[in-house]
């Protein structure tokens, strides 16, 4: 009864919304077909994942560098010209996020990523610290012990196919567990730890599913359905392990002691994590408990499966270009006294060719391929007047691709970032650009030049197949439909 009732008041909000809606200029774009009240929601009716993510690349072949999908009364503007996107990140108003944001709300709450406003500059402010080269410093310690144990890892499954993104995962997972929470979740073997990484996994198919099943972007009828019920006890079991951290790192902190060592525990001292940067800034009275949970919950989302699609991709693209791997490993033969050095922060800075290829690895596979803004200022893209209530789709994929900005877009060079050659500001942003660009991008650089170096330096990589390319999912992050395999020859 309930629940019909909530069905026939929803319909009747948005009929009612669709009949007082006034003329708008970006009714005049072209798109798929815009029927009354539906607008094009049939043209992504059972739909899968892959369908998507192809239809979407062939609108913006169709209808070029601005269209406009219409759906239940909201108007989503779809643009992929470097003036566009420039015109639109460069905003510093309009920094608010769309809607499929939201389904993280109950996971992340109002941090960093979903925040606007007021709140979101005060957030920047205090975590833009956390990112200083000292900080990173003493990130880099864990990561580069993080990547020798992965050598170590993979040393054992070696002359075999590997499926890369379950290994990879799990090292970008327990990077960032470590560096933002000061927790080791391959340390600890306890049911509580394990059901936290489980539940941080589940949580990304969840949110995935939810994505593309149009009707469950509704919060009540998501909490009503099975999906809903699944995240609910995920969010739980994520929600009390860093409720836990938070607070048994709170009960043995103490001011100032946010300060960066390279001992060990063994010396009796514990590493920096983001955390005690986050509880330095409440005992300033920058930051609250529910804010703390909320940033920690956040850099655990963002520091994850994005580094390590990027990390899983790059592996591929390297394997299927011998040439580039040996130049990687000539570069590693140059900086490196010896096959066993671990590298210093300027050992990593030395790194120009490696870099070039993560580069270009992001701009074929940037790991959030899209990023969308809603409108909350009428501002205008040339001629063209985008109102209030609106949303702005920008296309990172397609931009990455356009011949007139990559001469032969879809090959592999990481070449083009070595020119020299000047590059639009706004042509390359696999981190985001403008104000809301992405805080951790440095760290992201320095965990992948970590890993990839300490791979290339110890393996030879070998495609499963020669010049295969994975088949892509829509999605908030980049996915491949299929498993992606790289068998490593120890050098």
């Amino acid at each position: 009864m309930l629940l019909s009732l909530a069905l026939v008041g929803f319909i009747t909000f948005i009929l009612w919304r669709l009949l007082s809606e006034e003329e708008n200029p970006l009714d005049k774009l072209p798109g798929p077909k815009k029927l009354p009240i539906v607008g094009s929601a049939f043209e992504f009716m059972r739909m899968n994942p892959r369908d998507l993510f192809i239809k979407v690349r062939l609108f913006a072949e169709i209808y070029g560098d601005r269209y406009l999908i219409k759906i239940l009364g909201r108007r989503i503007l779809h643009v992929h010209n470097v003036k566009d996107v420039e015109v639109v990140l460069a905003h510093s108003r309009n920094i608010k996020k769309s809607k499929p944001y939201t389904f993280l709300e109950s996971w992340l709450g109002t941090g960093l990523l979903l925040s606007n406003g007021a709140k979101w500059h005060k957030r920047r402010k205090i975590l833009t610290p956390t990112f200083h080269f000292n900080i990173l410093k003493s990130f880099s310690i864990v990561m580069k012990e993080r990547s020798k144990g992965l050598v170590e890892k993979i040393k054992t499954l070696e002359n075999t196919d590997v499926n890369l993104l379950p290994l990879i995962s799990d090292y970008t997972l327990y990077i960032i567990c470590e560096t933002a929470m000061g927790t080791q979740l391959d340390s600890d073997k306890s049911a509580k730890t394990q059901e936290y990484k489980s539940a941080i996994l589940s949580i990304g198919k969840l949110l995935f599913a939810r994505l593309t099943r149009v009707w469950l972007h509704n919060e009540y009828f998501f909490k009503m359905h099975s999906l809903g019920k699944r995240f609910q006890k995920c969010l739980e079991k994520v929600h009390s392990f860093a409720d836990d951290v938070i607070m048994e790192r709170k009960k043995n902190w103490k001011p100032g002691q946010s300060e960066f060592t390279e001992e060990d525990s063994v010396g009796g001292k514990k590493r920096l994590a983001m955390l005690d940067l986050l509880l330095e800034a409440e005992s300033k009275g920058e930051i609250d408990l529910e804010g703390i949970r909320e940033e920690v919950n956040t850099f655990m989302f963002e520091g994850h499966d994005t580094t390590a699609m990027a990390i899983v991709l790059g592996l591929m693209l390297i394997a299927d270009h011998e040439e580039v791997q040996d130049r990687i490993f000539e570069e590693c033969q140059k900086i490196f006294p010896d096959a066993e050095s671990t590298p210093s922060m300027s050992d990593l800075a030395e790194m120009k060719y490696l870099e070039a290829v993560i580069k270009e690895t992001l701009r074929l596979y940037p790991s959030v391929p899209f990023i969308a803004r809603a409108i909350t200022e009428d501002f205008m893209l040339d001629d063209l007047l985008v109102k209030k209530g609106s949303e702005v789709s920008i296309h990172i994929y397609d931009l990455h691709r356009r011949a007139d900005l990559f001469p032969e877009p879809e090959a592999f060079k990481p070449e083009r970032f070595l020119s020299g050659e000047a590059m639009h500001p706004y042509a390359f942003v696999p981190f985001s650009a403008g104000p809301r660009n992405c805080i951790g991008q440095r760290f992201a650089m320095l965990e992948m030049k970590c890993v990839l170096s300490g791979i290339c330096r110890n393996f030879k990589l070998q495609p499963r197949v020669k010049g295969a390319r994975p088949a892509l999912l829509a999605d908030m992050l980049i996915r491949p439909a299929e498993p992606i395999y790289v068998k490593f020859i120890r050098r």
